[in-house]
């Protein structure tokens, strides 16, 4: 039996477990019945430990099939890996266009994204749970510039100096 003809259910199951690029690297050039495929699915997208060469041509290829923004259910994106890589995401892209979007973490989030993060929020109708892990410094500001938002949890890691806090909607 040929890998490619596996049953669809299969791939289905192991793309939950794959990050976005990955999918879209290993599996977009293989044949038609892939390209097709993985254009159908939701999405999980972790740029915590992506490299910016494949941060820069993910988000290229968001731009040219705006179609995949609309099956990213899930986005990560972190300055603590990879220098403002939030303000980077944020010129590619407005948050608005990612209309699935139910969950959003942002690692190392700084006082400008804040802004910008506070005017998008409440245009997010799917977003169920919101991650910030801001810098100690960045903490008040970002409490009060998100003064709409109830916290359900805030805690501090034992281990790591930097906050949580995580923000449910429904």
């Amino acid at each position: 039996m040929k890998f490619e003809s596996l049953p669809n259910k299969i791939f289905l199951h192991c793309f939950e477990y794959l990050n976005a690029p990955d999918i879209f690297y290993a599996f977009e050039q293989l044949n038609p019945q892939f390209y097709r495929l993985i254009r159908t699915i939701p999405l999980r997208l972790n740029f915590e430990d992506i490299n910016k060469l494949i941060f820069d041509r993910f988000c290229e290829k968001m731009l040219d099939y705006t179609e995949i923004q609309q099956q990213i259910y899930s986005l990560k994106l972190s300055n603590e890996q990879a220098y403002c890589q939030i303000q980077a995401f944020f010129t590619y892209f407005s948050l608005v266009e990612f209309t699935r979007l139910r969950s959003l973490t942002l690692i190392e989030i700084k006082e400008n994204d804040i802004e910008q993060l506070s005017s998008t929020l409440p245009l997010l109708s799917q977003l169920m749970c919101l991650r910030l892990i801001p810098s100690l410094s960045v903490f008040y500001t970002l409490l009060d510039k998100l003064p709409k938002c109830k916290p359900n949890i805030l805690s501090t890691p034992m281990y790591d100096t930097n906050l949580v806090v995580a923000f449910f909607y429904g």
